[in-house]
């Protein structure tokens, strides 16, 4: 069947917010390019999806929308042909369809993507496997809320954590972090379930109610919010949390949100408009 791709055109720092919610419509593939981004659905879909974007989502956008069919092609295939190798602090991550590094200096992270969000090529991504060797100790348990293909739980493993529980709300990133932990060769160490953060604090809580010395969320802003109550629960006592997918401009109500759950900011880092944080429960 064809596809009806609608063009769009948005700032680049406000994407990752509008992707969020574009989640939740009916969508074959996105495409994002500088201020554009390019939205696929089957013709069945198509009326929806252009109601949303005329409506709740019409705030995001700078200019007109773009409607065209285009003709059936592989879309998952033309987009892993512009997945490259990338590296981010001392992490090579790179799908199993490109070379190995030519040196040993890098850790190589195996990630074949299903698009889902953790490639390693947005900046948030890179800016926590940035720090992750310096947040991540020999011994620790680690949480991956929002996992995606699972790139930072892998990270935190190879830094030495000795297992990593992740959880993320759609199937698609469960079946991909899985197959990619077996890239990794960490399956025995390596945990996920579908959950979009509420049974953290469940009866039976998430992953049996243990507790973390890293907690890490690459999410958005009012997600993360709405979850730093429970991922503070699941957070030991000098155990560290990170987070990213946030804005620069999200970063003195992201500091009050730590302050508020008397959590110590510890550091934070910039990469273009992208902003991360790590801070610590104190003990």
């Amino acid at each position: 069947m064809p596809s009806i791709a609608f063009e769009l055109q948005i700032p680049e720092p406000r994407q990752e917010e509008f992707l969020a919610w574009v989640d939740d419509l009916a969508v074959e593939g996105i495409w994002q390019e500088g201020d554009f981004v390019t939205i696929y659905a089957c013709p069945d879909d198509a009326a929806s999806v252009q109601e949303a974007l005329e409506g709740p989502l019409a705030a995001y956008l700078t200019g007109p929308i773009m409607v065209s069919e285009i003709a059936d092609r592989n879309w998952n295939a033309e987009w892993e042909k512009t997945i490259e190798p990338i590296h981010a602090g001392r992490f090579r991550v790179r799908p199993t369809w490109t070379e190995a590094a030519p040196d040993g200096d890098w850790v190589e992270l195996l990630i074949d993507p299903k698009m889902s969000f953790g490639t390693g090529h947005h900046e948030s991504t890179r800016l926590l496997l940035s720090r992750m060797d310096h947040m991540v100790g020999k011994g620790d348990r680690v949480l991956d809320a929002g996992t995606g293909t699972g790139v930072l739980a892998f990270a935190a493993l190879a830094c030495g954590a000795v297992h990593a529980d992740a959880f993320d709300y759609d199937p698609l990133c469960i079946e991909n972090a899985t197959e990619n932990a077996a890239l990794n060769g960490c399956t025995d160490r390596f945990a996920v379930e579908l959950d979009d953060g509420s049974g953290l604090m469940a009866s039976p809580p998430l992953f049996g109610g243990i507790g973390y010395e890293v907690v890490i969320a690459n999410i958005n802003r009012e997600v993360l919010r709405g979850m730093l109550p429970a991922l503070n629960s699941r957070l030991m006592p000098g155990g560290r949390i990170g987070l990213a997918g946030l804005l620069t401009t999200d970063a003195d109500i992201m500091k009050g949100d730590l302050a508020a759950l008397q959590l110590e900011f510890l550091e934070s880092h910039v990469e273009g408009d992208w902003w991360s944080a790590w801070a610590r429960k104190r003990t």
